[in-house]
């Protein structure tokens, strides 16, 4: 069978070290692939919908994982309801997903963001119909900190960091962060989906026995 998986863009620098690691450790023997799409996409809902979907109807693979947070479309549990080979999170963001349990029980003034906000900011703020840098910066200074889970993918230098402060103005952290968390969740997805195409596989197999079955039993009632 065949997986594809697809992805915020968001996710690119963690789930390429995690997909080599699967491979290296030859965890499944199943073709697993991945796309890609553009962060910044959840800024624009409509957009967000259009373009999973457009995916989600021309991808011929035999289970889907979508790598997207539950509550990055509010309507994701009705518009993804009819696809069957899809496989999902129950995780929020990608904070969530990445950082996990790992946050600091601190109140909303603090923003967790994970390596690929830094490294795609110009990417979402494409999306974002930013007027100026004044305008970025405004949406980001309701914050009293930026942290940032790092999860050892990514050299942040210190020029990288400053860069980024220079767009937002909000002091910038860096929190290690185990990107065993993020790669178990990932493991578990593609289990999930091994397993729910065994079973379907399974069940279409017995109709199709059973089909037989039936279309014989007359014959059978003659000899």
């Amino acid at each position: 069978m065949n997986i594809l998986i697809l992805s915020c863009g968001v996710f690119e620098p963690e789930l390429n070290k995690i997909l080599e690691d699967i491979k290296k450790e030859k965890l499944f023997k199943e073709d697993i692939d991945v796309k890609y799409l553009p962060f910044g996409l959840h800024t624009n809902l409509d957009k967000l919908r259009s373009v999973i979907t457009s995916n989600l109807d021309n991808i011929q693979s035999d289970k889907i994982i979508l790598l997207y947070g539950s509550k990055c479309h509010y309507m994701f549990h009705e518009f993804l309801k009819d696809y069957e080979n899809l496989i999902t999170f129950k995780d929020s963001n990608c904070m969530e997903l990445i950082i996990g349990d790992e946050r600091k029980n601190d109140d909303d003034k603090n923003l967790y963001i994970t390596p690929g906000w830094v490294l795609k900011f110009d990417e979402l703020n494409k999306f974002m119909n930013a007027v100026d840098i004044y305008d970025i910066r405004q949406q980001y200074g309701q914050y009293d900190n930026v942290i940032v889970g790092d999860t050892g993918i990514c050299e942040f230098t210190d020029d990288m960091i400053f860069d980024f402060f220079e767009k937002i103005q909000v002091p910038i952290e860096t929190q290690k962060t185990d990107i065993n968390n993020f790669k178990n969740k990932i493991i578990d997805a593609i289990k999930r989906a091994i397993n729910s195409w065994l079973k379907s596989t399974i069940y279409s197999s017995f109709i199709y026995i059973f089909k037989i079955y039936i279309t014989l039993l007359p014959f059978t009632k003659v000899l």
